[in-house]
């Protein structure tokens, strides 16, 4: 890599602010209470952390943000003075949860710190780059998939940098969006069977009954199968433009880093199923043990960070937390909401009865079309699978086919995903290459979310007869 590119990696001094504090305060005692058993109390300490984090840093927070957060806070007073005590409890463990959820977006700022600086996560997507013709849609498509798993959406972004350096001063845009649909798509698919994805977490928090290794393993084997009918069916030209080097630098890209990012990958993956067999606890716990010491692992081998700097590590990896301050802050109110329409619901006579006595593919197509219906009316998907989760993850549904609950609601965030005009990697791409996000959602990723979306339907239909 030349030195501008790795002089352009190097990060920015990181503040450690009093929210920052706070959230890392909040989500140790959330990981205490959930490793121990230990008193209710701890997880009363862990919200008003949350909490006290939130609004200390509510000037930067995105206006949704603020909307959630005050419709949170009103509901969770509320459900305490009109509620019965046993409807009210129901309210008090979402807002748990969304501790959990909050605290696990926030240790995302940390292991984004550590992969944002990584030279060998930027020779890996050269690798990728560097294959030919038709191979490299399907070479970065696949790639993102898995290199996703650590990176996220920073994969479309790091992707969209290279692609725009090869490609500028020369009218490409066709290229250009092939390379980042390959790269948004993969990691699209990503999301229905990451253990790192708070999808993956909402998930398995919600749904009692649900064997969180058995889940991952069927939605990691749906997730390779949607690849392969949307490769088939969706494959985009790239063009031949080399985008692997420089003029100073033509040297073929090693796959060396591409393996080396995907041992991580599998390790992270693999260490995140064993502490949660190993100490019995879920894996959101699990990711949030994790996390923290595979950022700071990573750092070290890939920086050789000498013992002296690793306070200087650690305060960059706190101070990171807060880019994921606006995530943490709606997901933190989600579950709160989401309780409490349930528990409303609850009360509507038998509805709730009634519903769940619908037959379970239908509630599981259902599902799939409300999350993907609603997204596209600049609804957060998010929102409506936390309310899903809520509603049927411990009711009759829930309880009698978690499997076919739990693969709906990773389908439906995966279309919804694809199909929001709102969505995190929508904007990215409309950002990336300059194009209106119901341009990305309607025309060029349209049909490829329908397969995504049909293909669902047709799983969730054959899964609910056996």
């Amino acid at each position: 890599m030349s030195k501008v590119a790795a002089a352009a990696m190097l990060p920015k001094p990181q503040v450690v602010s009093v929210a920052d504090v706070l959230t890392l305060a909040g989500a140790f005692l959330f990981v205490l209470a959930n490793v121990t058993s230990g008193s209710v109390w701890l997880l009363r300490t862990a919200a008003a952390f949350a909490t006290l984090a939130v609004l200390s840093d509510w000037r930067r927070l995105a206006m949704i943000a603020k909307t959630f957060v005050t419709a949170g806070f009103v509901l969770c007073a509320t459900s305490e003075f009109l509620l019965t005590t046993e409807k009210a409890a129901i309210v008090e463990r979402a807002l748990y949860q969304g501790v959990g959820f909050s605290s696990f977006l926030s240790v995302l700022g940390m292991l984004r710190y550590a992969v944002g600086r990584s030279e060998i996560i930027r020779n890996a997507a050269e690798y990728l780059m560097s294959m030919p013709g038709r191979r490299r849609y399907q070479a970065v498509k696949v790639g993102s998939h898995l290199l996703s798993l650590l990176f996220n959406i920073g994969i479309i972004s790091l992707l969209g940098q290279m692609v725009a350096k090869a490609t500028e001063g020369q009218d490409r845009q066709g290229e250009r969006r092939s390379i980042l649909l390959a790269a948004m798509r993969g990691t699209v698919l990503m999301t229905i069977w990451s253990p790192l994805g708070v999808g993956f977490a909402i998930i398995t928090q919600s749904i009692p009954n649900l064997a969180p290794t058995a889940f991952v393993v069927a939605a990691f084997a749906t997730a390779v199968a949607l690849i392969l009918v949307t490769t088939i069916f969706h494959t985009e030209t790239t063009g031949q433009t080399d985008y692997a080097g420089n003029a100073e630098d033509r040297e073929v890209p090693s796959v060396g880093p591409l393996a080396i990012t995907l041992c991580a990958c599998f390790g992270l993956f693999g260490g995140t199923l064993a502490i949660h067999a190993a100490i019995d606890v879920s894996p959101l716990v699990a990711s949030l043990i994790l996390l923290p010491l595979f950022a700071l692992g990573s750092i070290v081998y890939e920086q050789r960070v000498p013992l002296s700097g690793f306070g200087h590590e650690i305060k960059g990896m706190v101070g990171n937390m807060s880019v994921m301050r606006t995530e943490s802050a709606i997901y933190l109110s989600a579950s709160v909401i989401g309780a409490t329409a349930v528990v409303f619901l609850d009360g509507r006579g038998d509805f709730l009865e009634n519903l769940n006595q619908l037959p379970p593919s239908v509630l599981a197509s259902l599902c799939i079309v409300a999350i993907a219906g609603s997204a596209v009316l600049f609804v957060p998907h998010s929102i409506v699978v936390v309310f899903l989760a809520q509603l049927f993850g411990a009711a009759a549904f829930g309880n009698a086919h978690p499997m076919l609950l739990a693969l709906a609601l990773s389908l439906g965030w995966a279309a919804g995903i694809a199909l929001s005009p709102i969505s995190a990697m929508t904007i990215t791409m409309a950002r990336l290459t300059s194009t209106s996000a119901t341009t990305i959602v309607l025309r060029w990723n349209g049909a490829f979310a329908l397969t995504v979306m049909a293909s669902s339907l047709l799983l969730v239909l054959a899964v609910s007869f056996f």
